[in-house]
């Protein structure tokens, strides 16, 4: 559509009001969305705040009890006897089961620890307060992997471990001095219970993940997807995060928040249409307004389109056909009454200048069929004389008998010319005349003159225009022959054309003495004269006649 185009002006126009009101619209609309989504995600990350304050709380009062443990005159004494005594002593017996009793009457204090414990690492003896078979056998697991992955800087933080497909978070602390750790072990399923009394809609979801990105809870959501929250928990979400897990799938509100006593982020995702459902009803409305503006847009283009820019376009197509010479062409009248106007001057002008070229054509043909006719008459007496002389030659030299083959062949020759008037002939034809042609110069030099056409079959019926080829033929003979020397040849030859398609090559070649160079220059160059040049008239005759025929194909 072109910017000077009328279609382009009137849609320009009605866009310019549109657009701007549906700009608004929007701007609206993605503002009341990201107030909702704000508020939402702050409610959220507040409810999460607080539950992860909590545990916090919870493991911070587990730290400063294990470092009791090993620092207080009513633990630490037991421990030292742990690690100075061996395990078959009384002693070690006797401490091993203050320090059990002990952890007993502790551990209903902390609620969300699941076992403490008691580690000697000299004996490889662990002191639980779990005492059932399959958890004590868990508690024995996850204290020696945890001992054997945890490096020395690390043991006072919580660390995930995993039994069973189940993880827990364990924290030890080192009695001075000895090998002996007090530790403890909190189940993470027992410890994020209380979410679930959180109401943040039917299909919102949590992920447990430490510092690495790894999941300590069930979750559906892939590798990538968890890279991301963890990368997005570590900036700190400020607003509202909005999550995808995967293109195409359904977006999230992603908040959470990060443990300080553990190496751990909390993440909740809520499905963002839930919370936006919100919405009062007039902000759906504004929604729908941009829609209905695009409507509006769409039913005006198309009644613009049927009133006034079809048939303009008609007009447009009709004038561009006329310009590339359909002249037959008519517009249907229009109902509007300035379009009716116009194409009914359209139809009218087009016949008066289909009348017109025709009377133009009529008079173009009948010049040429007289210049034609005039072309034609230019060559036939140019041979007639050349012709005369040869029998006037043969009748001094008295060669009766060569007269007669002389009369013969001239009698088929004007028996050709009487029919040249025809506005073509067969290639076998033309070279049929030609033949007679060389035959009565072959009776004038005897001896001298020599000549073998080649016609290919496939050629014979090929139309040409009568006397096309026979001037060449005639000037090779005039201007090329040398009558002291040698015997003079003519070869003539039809071939394919090299550059294929349908079109044939008539090569004439003789052994005479050739064109001067400047003049063959001329010649190569396109100059064949004016017609008007003496001994050029049957190359220049022929030239124009093809031109007149063929165009400049």
């Amino acid at each position: 559509m072109h910017k000077h185009s009328l279609r382009f002006k009137l849609v320009s126009g009605f866009l310019l009001i549109l657009v701007p009101l549906a700009l608004f619209l929007f701007y609206n609309n993605y503002e009341a969305m990201r107030i909702v989504r704000e508020e939402v995600s702050q409610s959220i990350g507040t409810a999460l705040s607080l539950h992860v304050s909590e545990i916090d709380k919870s493991l911070e009062e587990t730290d400063y009890y294990l470092l009791r443990q090993i620092t207080s005159d009513a633990s630490y004494p037991y421990l030292v006897t742990l690690w100075l005594y061996p395990a078959e002593s009384g002693d070690y017996f006797l401490a091993k089961q203050t320090m059990l009793n002990k952890m007993k009457d502790d551990i209903n204090t902390y609620k969300i620890v699941d076992t403490l414990f008691v580690y000697n690492a000299k004996n490889d003896d662990l002191i639980a307060t779990q005492r059932t078979y399959e958890t004590n056998r868990r508690n024995e697991e996850l204290v020696r992997q945890f001992m054997k992955q945890s490096d020395a800087t690390r043991v006072r933080d919580w660390l995930p471990a995993s039994y069973n497909g189940k993880n827990y978070l364990v924290r030890v602390e080192k009695a001075t001095d000895t090998e002996i750790w007090v530790g403890a072990i909190v189940d993470v399923e027992p410890m994020l219970a209380p979410l679930q009394t959180l109401d943040f809609g039917a299909h919102w979801k949590s992920v447990l993940l430490t510092s690495a990105g790894k999941p300590l809870t069930q979750t559906n959501v892939s590798a990538s997807g968890l890279q991301e929250i963890r990368r997005q928990l570590q900036q700190g979400i400020s607003g509202y995060r909005v999550f995808r897990d995967g293109s195409g799938s359904e977006s999230y509100l992603l908040t959470g928040a990060n443990f300080r006593f553990a190496p751990l982020s909390l993440a909740a995702l809520v499905p963002e249409k839930e919370k936006l459902q919100q919405l009062p009803f007039f902000q759906r409305v504004i929604v729908l307004i941009p829609i209905g503006a695009l409507v509006v847009l769409v039913c005006y283009s198309y009644f613009l389109k049927r009133v006034l820019l079809v048939p303009m376009n008609a007009l447009i197509v009709g004038m561009r056909r006329m310009m590339m010479g359909n002249f037959d062409i008519r517009l249907k009248v229009n109902n509007s009454t300035e379009l009716k106007f116009l194409i009914e001057t359209f139809n009218t002008m087009v016949s008066q200048i289909r009348n017109l070229k025709i009377n133009v054509y009529e008079e173009k043909l009948k010049a040429q069929e007289a210049e034609f006719k005039h072309l034609q008459a230019q060559i036939n007496p140019h041979f007639y004389l050349n012709s005369l002389n040869v029998i006037h030659s043969l009748s001094l030299l008295g060669e009766n008998r060569l007269v007669e083959r002389m009369a013969e062949h001239l009698a088929d020759y004007f028996r050709f010319i009487t029919r040249s008037h025809r506005e073509s002939i067969t290639l076998e034809e033309e070279l049929e005349h030609i033949r007679n042609y060389l035959d009565i110069q072959a009776l004038r030099f005897h001896d001298k003159l020599a000549y073998n056409i080649d016609l290919p079959e496939q050629f014979r019926s090929c139309r040409v225009l009568p006397l096309s080829l026979q001037p060449f033929v005639e000037n090779a003979i005039v201007h090329g022959m040398d009558k002291g020397k040698s015997v003079f040849r003519v070869d003539i030859a039809v071939r394919a054309a090299a550059e294929g398609g349908n079109c044939m090559e008539v090569e004439i070649a003789d052994n005479g003495k050739g064109f001067p160079p400047e003049l063959l220059a001329r010649f190569r160059s396109g100059d064949f004269g004016t017609g008007t040049t003496k001994g050029r008239l049957g190359i220049w005759n022929v030239l124009n006649r093809l031109r007149m025929k063929f165009g400049d194909a």
